[in-house]
């Protein structure tokens, strides 16, 4: 069976694996998340999303911290059906979680917060291996989750967890590795979570005088209702949100505005993480790129404040999941690299696809554009790249449906006999993860990516190509 790449973050974990195709795949009930959230009852632990519908029913016996301060250090919390320590909760949420992976595969490589220490790591050994989880390694979850080249650029990769933002600097050379790190502790997705539904509920009792803060099912549900909410507030402007009290509904209009000055001070404080960083790591005016996890890019506003206050950076918004899948493609050169029977823990990573070290082969001039395992041949006529299925241009058309992806994005085409790339947007072209502007002219085994994240196209060379 393949290998079964795990994310661990509280906001969500994820798990990526299967064949033709690779995917995320169920790990709580239906759900391809389960959160960081456990609920003490008489007969176990609730875990996951479960636990988490009821986190305001029942405020004090709730237990979120445990993936975030990983110890076998005794509770402080204490009741008849409690849990020692928040070792014993993470055992019993991934006990949950590899109930429902472990026929999936056969081998488990976790991508874990890059804040976790030698010890945390070693628990959750611990743990896997008393459930008969077949751990093979720990990657970085920002090292997993990065795989583009960014030359002559700062690489910085953002992520939130349930009670922490982390900012992590990744150094590029002939492979890539984590150099720094910094934080911010209390907040974290919680902390937002609970500003959000404090103005949620502040424009019900201004609009309707109803406060569903009054009552805990109501509280519940704003909760429960708040990611489908800040879903919507991202793609548009306003929307109305209804409650229901007895037989009787509340209903406001909410502003996408209301909700993004409410996380200004949180959002702020990942401008102020990205500065430090870069006055402590950068090289004078050496141009950013941001790599965001879907965390933080289905946050209402994110991007835009973090586009306007750091003007000059590149915001990549990494796909759910970006760390799992990372595991799955990377593994196997990381051991073939490592000559240990061991549990192996890497803080450094070589690229996806390597450099070309062949000097004649870079010159050789690429004959096909590789998309999904079918290739494109390039000729006189341009080849068009973009997710327009019915492009004006006449001739062949590589349909990429990808985001961030133009209707007409680019072309390639034979010009004088060198194979030529030609940018038509403004969403940003890229050859060997340099952006381009106008025409350049290809060489085999370049790699073209279209949009941002968007999709990856190679070029290759087939035999007879001529």
């Amino acid at each position: 069976m393949p290998l079964i790449g795990l994310e661990i973050n509280d906001c969500g974990l994820l798990a990526a694996g299967g064949a033709n195709p690779v995917k995320l795949l169920d790990l709580d009930g239906q759900a391809k998340e389960s959160p960081g959230f456990a609920l003490p009852q008489k007969k176990g632990l609730l875990v996951g999303r479960l636990a988490e519908s009821k986190a305001h029913l029942f405020p004090r016996q709730i237990l979120n911290r445990f993936w975030h301060q990983l110890s076998t250090e005794t509770l402080e919390q204490s009741g008849k059906h409690m849990p020692r320590n928040h070792a014993e909760v993470v055992y019993h949420h991934l006990a949950s979680i590899w109930r429902q992976l472990q026929s999936r595969g056969d081998e488990v490589v976790l991508a874990v917060p890059s804040f976790y220490e030698q010890a945390q790591l070693g628990l959750i050994l611990g743990v896997a291996q008393e459930l008969g989880m077949p751990v093979k390694g720990f990657l970085p979850l920002s090292l997993a989750a990065s795989s583009l080249r960014c030359p002559d650029q700062m690489l910085l990769y953002l992520d939130i967890y349930l009670h922490c933002i982390e900012v992590v600097y990744l150094e590029q050379g002939q492979q890539l590795t984590i150099r720094d790190s910094a934080g911010t502790a209390d907040q974290g997705l919680i902390h937002l979570y609970r500003q959000w539904v404090n103005a949620i509920a502040e424009q019900f009792v201004r609009s309707t005088r109803f406060d569903p803060l009054h009552q805990a099912a109501s509280e519940q549900e704003l909760y429960d209702r708040l990611p489908g909410v800040l879903a919507h507030l991202v793609h548009h402007p306003s929307m109305s949100l209804e409650v229901a009290s007895g037989s009787r509904p509340y209903s406001i209009t909410l502003e996408r505005d209301l909700i993004t000055r409410r996380a200004e001070t949180v959002y702020g404080e990942i401008i102020r993480l990205i500065e430090r960083m870069r006055t402590k790591r950068g090289q004078g005016q050496t141009p950013l790129v941001l790599q965001l996890s879907h965390r933080l890019t289905r946050l209402p506003g994110c991007i835009q404040m973090l586009a306007a206050a750091v003007k000059d950076a590149e915001i990549i918004e990494l796909k759910p999941g970006a760390g799992a899948f990372g595991v799955l493609d990377i593994w196997h050169r990381l051991e073939a690299m490592h000559d240990s029977t061991g549990i192996s823990y890497f803080t450094s990573r070589p690229w996806q696809k390597p450099l070309p070290t062949n000097e004649k082969a870079t010159q050789t001039r690429p004959t096909h554009v590789l998309y999904r395992s079918l290739a494109y041949p390039i000729t006189n006529k341009p080849t068009m790249i973009g997710s327009a299925h019915d492009s004006k241009q006449s001739g062949v058309s590589i349909i990429v449906g990808e985001a961030g992806v133009a209707p007409e994005h680019c072309t390639v085409a034979l010009q004088g006999g060198e194979a030529v790339i030609n940018n038509l947007c403004d969403q940003g072209t890229f050859v060997d993860e340099k952006r381009i502007n106008g025409s350049i002219t290809l060489k085999l085994g370049q790699i073209i990516r279209v949009g941002s994240p968007g999709a990856q196209l190679e070029l290759i060379a087939c035999l007879n190509g001529e």
